[in-house]
């Protein structure tokens, strides 16, 4: 599995265009993968969260597992590492009809919005999280 130095806004949105991402081998023990997801672990990428928009479901700094597999809108209220006007976040998405989806902040101090289908880019689905204290 592969660990991107690569950070996910949970906030506004972190422009990603001109970083450079690094990777590096990290291991995971097979059976506390599998309780995520069925997908291959090399499918699969652990990049940081950073900020607080989608407190208290996943906090600033937090490790977040992201199985690439997942790539399109396809199941309602799931949370997402996605491009948004081409900048890096992490959302939860709700198709609101073939063309508009909800992007939604799970922190009810932060406004959610509603942006055309076009306008979004998914990296993948966060499958599941590891807190830091």
């Amino acid at each position: 599995m592969a660990r991107l130095d690569l950070s996910y806004s949970m906030g506004p949105g972190r422009d990603l265009d001109d970083s450079y991402i690094e990777s590096e081998a990290f291991e995971f023990d097979l059976g506390f993968l599998r309780s995520m997801t069925v997908t291959p672990p090399d499918r699969l990428r652990i990049v940081d969260g950073i900020g607080d928009s989608m407190q208290p479901t996943l906090h600033d700094r937090d490790l977040l597992f992201v199985d690439v597999n997942q790539a399109s809108l396809n199941a309602q209220d799931r949370i997402w590492a996605i491009w948004l006007f081409g900048l890096g976040a992490v959302k939860r998405l709700r198709a609101i009809d073939t063309e508009k989806v909800l992007v939604i902040s799970d922190n009810p101090d932060v406004e959610n919005q509603i942006v055309n289908r076009a306008d979004i880019i998914i990296h993948g689905r966060v499958v599941g999280s590891i807190k830091r204290h």
